[in-house]
């Protein structure tokens, strides 16, 4: 085809696309289906509704823009809502249908309880329906605390009873007891509940009701006095009063407390379990009472509030140092606080911060008692008590400075009848007060006593009325404790006829001739056991060390250079005086006199010292042995003059 034809034909095409009397294409498809022509305008023309009025307008198009497949969708929606609202009536209150909201609980009792008392509440069911119910079962759940009525000890969770069947229009009563335990004003729930079938269904139902109780008492009380404040690290006593209030005793009740961080019991008036916090209290007779005692301390600082809890209850089942059912429980608060005087124990000057002070038997011990009013006002009629005790405490040397001492309660006192400055201590200012004490001398005691100390506990006391929970003696006190070291000696002695060793040469010694000795050393030890001990001391040039030691597994070394004797005797127990403990050991020398020696005694051993350390007090120990000369005095043999150098 030559390319003006495809020109011309392209022309063509566009001219009948943009052309307002086109055939329309979409008439020409729907000719082809409905083989029927429409009528096309081929200019704008006025339809008929455009000349209706607005009111008329919305008519017209509300009778023609729903189509047929809209109406017939609204309908089978209407018919749906129609036949749900009819099944639901027809199930609800059908003649033949079963409905839960046709079942009635009724819990007839007390809505307020005596804790611990029996009580007893009605249960009944009723079956509204117009049909039976089958295999009706009845469910009581009971809160926690409570126990059934026949045994008090056991715990009582449910109470279950089968009803059976109920006829329509029937019903089903239940007495159900119990005893519920809680603490006073506190509510509980109970709860019922029906499970049941029906004729023709192998479905179970269910229909459950609260009953709420409130327990107007508790059928334990518990109080718990102490001081509402006290001072770190003071001692202190909890009081627990528990009274009961139940009609029934009380059976297998547990008195479990909870401490608070820093403190640290020390006693109690009954033995707890091995928590330190737990008490068997046992049965409580009807409108008894028992009282537990709680000695101990509390540390912290400035105004911490710390608190105790405590809870009363009957011991479970399964373990008796833990409570199963908590009757009620209650708490106290302490404050630590600043204390109203300061008090600082120093022993001989040395710091009060320092620990323990280490003292020897028989050496007196200085002691000072510093105080400081910290108080922004004066206080009046102060006294300082000072508490002795320990089992080296010797009672006949305690000497007071201004104070007096009474001997019947060990009590060192200083009051304003013995020190006018106590009279009246103003504010921020300070002072102080001392005795003296020496340690009782454990020796020679009947009774060895390990480890022995003086112990001293010091509190002030004021006239402070005016604040309530504060006692006199509760704003300051402190300790300080005296350990005694242990008392070690060493003794030596030279023998020629006795020892275990046999020896030659002539007695008494002669000039350039050989005679030979039996060295024995001894360690001893009282109160305190003792380690690292060893025995040191030098032989002179003259004396010759011969290398017998006895017994043979002792560590005894001899130095030939420096002429030292080691002895590393170890540890050393408590009282081995005159007993197979103590430590001994035996060696050899010999003696060749000199000219110049002649008519004199001279020294075979010089003096020899012990050193240990206290295993109780930390401190290090020493004893000396005088030099041995050649006067064997403590051998069976010897006689006057034996010891003398002769030609």
């Amino acid at each position: 085809m030559p390319p003006s034809e495809d020109k011309s034909r392209i022309e063509e095409l566009k001219k009948s696309l943009y052309s307002r009397e086109a055939p329309d294409v979409r008439t020409r498809r729907k000719l082809r289906w409905s083989d029927k022509p429409e009528d096309v305008k081929t200019a704008w023309e006025r339809k008929p509704e455009d000349s209706l009025e607005p009111a008329e307008l919305n008519s017209h198009y509300e009778d023609h823009s729903m189509s047929f497949f809209t109406k017939l969708l609204i309908g089978s929606a209407i018919f749906c809502v129609i036949a749900v609202a009819a099944g639901a009536y027809l199930f609800f209150n059908g003649s033949n249908l079963i409905s839960a909201n046709n079942i009635d609980i009724q819990i007839n009792g007390p809505v307020s309880i005596p804790g611990g008392e029996p009580v007893s509440f009605d249960v009944t069911a009723v079956n509204k329906n117009n049909i039976d119910l089958q295999t009706v079962d009845m469910e009581v759940s009971f809160p926690a605390g409570t126990t059934d009525p026949s045994d008090p000890t056991k715990t009582l969770q449910t109470y279950q009873k089968l009803i059976g069947d109920m006829a329509a229009g029937s019903s089903a009563k239940q007495t159900v007891s119990a005893i519920i335990f809680g603490e006073e004003n506190l509510q509980k729930e109970i709860t019922v509940q029906l499970t049941y079938s029906v004729k023709g269904s192998s479905a179970v139902f269910t229909k459950t009701q609260t009953y709420d109780v409130l327990i107007n008492s508790s059928p334990i009380t518990v109080s718990v006095s102490s001081f509402k404040q006290i001072t770190s690290g003071q001692e202190f006593d909890l009081t627990v009063d528990l009274k009961s209030n139940s009609q029934e005793t009380l059976k297998n009740v547990l008195l479990k407390g909870t401490y608070p961080f820093g403190y640290t019991f020390l006693s109690a008036n009954l033995p707890p379990l091995n928590d330190k916090a737990t008490w068997k209290i046992g049965d409580i007779p009807a409108g008894a009472d028992r009282t537990v005692v709680i000695h101990g301390k509390l540390e912290g600082e400035d105004s911490d509030t710390r608190v105790f809890r405590f809870a009363v209850g009957a011991a479970s089942q399964t373990s008796s140092s833990q409570i199963g059912t908590q009757y009620t429980s209650q708490s106290e608060e302490v404050t630590i606080a600043k204390p109203f005087i300061s008090l600082a124990v120093s022993v001989d000057n040395d710091t009060p911060s320092s620990g323990d002070n280490v003292g020897q038997f028989g050496q007196s011990k200085h002691v000072t008692i510093n105080w400081f009013n910290n108080l922004s006002s004066a206080v009046s009629n102060v006294t300082i008590d000072a508490k002795l005790s320990g089992s080296a405490y010797d009672k006949n040397s305690v000497q007071p400075d201004l104070g007096y001492f009474r001997s019947a309660t060990d009590d060192v006192i200083w009051s304003q009848q013995t020190n006018h400055e106590l009279a009246s201590v103003a504010a921020g200012a300070s002072g102080s007060v001392s005795f003296t004490i020496t340690p009782r001398d454990l020796g020679t005691s009947d009774k060895p006593v390990v480890n022995p100390n003086i112990l001293m506990s010091v509190s002030v006391s004021s006239d402070r009325t005016q604040e309530s929970g504060v006692s006199g003696n509760l704003s300051s006190a402190t300790t300080r404790t005296i350990r005694i070291s242990s008392n070690v000696s060493l003794t030596g002695r030279l023998v020629r006829s006795a020892g275990p060793f046999t020896n030659t040469g002539p007695i008494p010694p002669k000039v350039d001739q050989t005679s030979t000795y039996s060295v024995i050393w001894t360690a001893d030890n009282t109160s305190s056991s003792v380690n690292g001990a060893q025995v040191v001391a030098t032989l002179p040039p003259y004396v010759k060390w011969l290398g017998n030691i006895n017994p043979s597994t002792e560590d005894l070394t001899y130095d030939q250079n420096s002429g030292a004797v080691t002895w590393n005797v170890g540890n050393v127990s408590t009282y081995t005086a005159g007993s197979s403990s103590r430590k001994e050991v035996a060696f050899q020398i010999s003696y060749q006199p000199n000219v110049n020696q002649t008519g004199q005694s001279p020294n075979l051993v010089n003096q020899a010292t012990l050193k240990a350390t206290d295993s109780y007090t930390g401190a290090e120990l020493q004893s000396q042995q005088d030099a041995l000369t050649t006067r064997f005095s403590t051998d069976p043999a010897y006689k006057n003059g034996d010891e003398t150098v002769t030609k």
